[in-house]
């Protein structure tokens, strides 16, 4: 009887010894909130401004008269003998003449001179004989003039005057001949000063970009929705002014003013509401290009990519050399911090080991660096890993899950495949550089040549894919 109960004490402390279960709670691994910068690229939207000639030319029409010029008085001018009168005889035409915007007047002269002699002191001066003879004459004349932005956003001009005589003018009184074409050189040149300070000052008045661009500046800032089957917004963030030379052109003026920008294309809609940026000093006579590079960024939010990773693993049993080993996924969130990816992973396993086998409850924490992967067209996570507290409890309680392919499993399902996202992207990307309503009168038109996933970035909701592109980008203004 007492050999019953020493076997039936032994056998009841082998059966206690037979199965042990491990509860642990790794703690939540301490991270780094430093997320990488995304630097932008920056670009310059380019927003054509043409002045007509016609428009010039009405200008000047208006504030020139038809007479320029009237002398009838034979004794002023220091007795000079002369009366003149110039007109125009049309209207004022403008054109370009390499990088001068040109006017040309047509115009009618008319001119008497008058010969008086005393007959070698026969007469007084004022009862001398006297010949009158008068002339006309038309001519063309033209006002070059350099018209150039100044810092301050005011125009200046740099003018010339040209004519050509095909014949030298002289008024023939029978017994001499006077030359005029001095004369009439003074009077057209004096004029033409006149219709040169009109031009300037007209342009001073008229052509004024600097709250026209203020406008444009502004509208940039708002974000605009883009239309289509993924909520996305064009995010504009302007920088920099400039404004290109004027240049001529057959019909008319060309300027192009510039804003320096970044361009961002997100999934994620921005906040409503900011206070406008200032618009910085003028740049002048810049070379610009149509050129754009434009960032995109897909959001892949972290329930998301938790949802997916549950739906492959939890509740699924993995066996390791043949039985031996066995482990479930209960369940597993996925979160991110500074430019770590973190899955915490709760655990329930059994091993197995002749009579006596241990069960394992527990959380635990992987950790790895999200990247694009080009040639599978996904998001990976590299240097996938326990976190090192996690693995300090492991090594005690289960050592076989670092002989095991359990994390190669786990891993293999942290990948995140982006090939629909990136045709979609594109399409999103050439929908955002063709905008007909961008605000205001403002519209823009363009096309991509180029987009390429360059990095993954860490939110605090979103892994973000970063997608450059380039193509070529036009702003324009709406016809009225």
């Amino acid at each position: 009887m007492k050999q019953f109960w020493m076997m039936a004490v032994l056998s009841t402390a082998l059966w206690s010894c037979k199965s042990t279960t491990v509860t642990q709670e790794a703690p939540a691994p301490e991270l780094s909130s430093v997320a990488k910068q995304l630097v932008l690229p920056r670009s310059t939207l380019n927003l054509p401004i043409t002045i007509p000639y016609a428009e010039v030319a009405a200008l000047l029409n208006k504030a020139l008269g038809e007479v320029l010029y009237e002398d009838l008085d034979f004794d002023n001018n220091g007795g000079d003998n002369v009366q003149l009168i110039v007109k125009r005889t049309g209207n004022v035409r403008i054109g370009a003449k390499g990088d001068y915007l040109q006017a040309t007047v047509p115009l009618h002269i008319y001119v008497k001179g008058r010969v008086k002699s005393t007959l070698g002191g026969i007469f007084s001066s004022s009862s001398a004989p006297q010949l009158v003879q008068d002339a006309t004459f038309n001519l063309e004349v033209s006002l070059n003039s350099k018209l150039s932005v100044q810092p301050d956003w005011s125009i200046s001009t740099q003018s010339q005057i040209g004519y050509k005589w095909t014949q030298r003018p002289t008024l023939d009184i029978g017994i001499v001949k006077i030359p005029i074409g001095g004369l009439i050189e003074k009077v057209i040149d004096q004029e033409l000063n006149k219709m040169a300070d009109l031009l300037d000052k007209e342009a001073k008045k008229q052509l004024k970009f600097q709250k026209q661009v203020l406008t444009y500046w502004n509208q940039l800032q708002d974000p605009l929705p883009i239309p289509g089957p993924v909520p996305a917004w064009l995010i504009i963030n302007p920088d920099s002014v400039y404004l290109s030379r004027l240049v001529p052109e057959p019909s008319a003026l060309r300027l192009t003013a510039g804003i320096g920008a970044t361009v961002l294309v997100s999934t994620a809609e921005p906040a409503k509401g900011g206070k406008k940026k200032p618009m910085p000093a003028l740049q002048v006579n810049k070379v610009l290009s149509d050129e754009v590079k434009l960032t995109l960024t897909a959001g892949v939010d972290y329930a998301t990519a938790t949802q997916l990773a549950r739906k492959e693993l939890a509740g699924k049993e993995m066996v390791f050399e043949g039985g031996k080993h066995r482990v479930t996924v209960e369940e597993i969130d996925i979160w991110g911090k500074g430019q770590t990816l973190v899955a915490r992973v709760k655990l329930k396993g059994r091993t197995k080991s002749g009579i006596f086998s241990k069960k394992i409850n527990g959380t635990y924490y992987f950790s790895g660096v999200p990247y694009y992967e080009p040639s599978k067209q996904e998001i990976r996570i590299r240097n996938f890993d326990f976190d090192v507290k996690s693995r300090d409890l492991l090594l005690q309680s289960a050592e076989w899950l670092f002989k095991s392919n359990f994390k190669s499993m786990v891993e293999a399902q942290m990948r995140y495949p982006v090939k629909k996202e990136l045709e979609e992207m594109r399409k999103l990307a050439g929908n955002s550089l063709n905008q007909p309503n961008l605000g205001g009168l403002l519209q823009l038109s363009g096309s991509i040549d180029r987009l390429e996933p360059t990095d993954v970035q860490l939110s605090d909701t979103y892994m973000l894919l970063i997608v450059e592109s380039n193509g070529k980008l036009k702003a324009g203004i709406k016809a009225q």
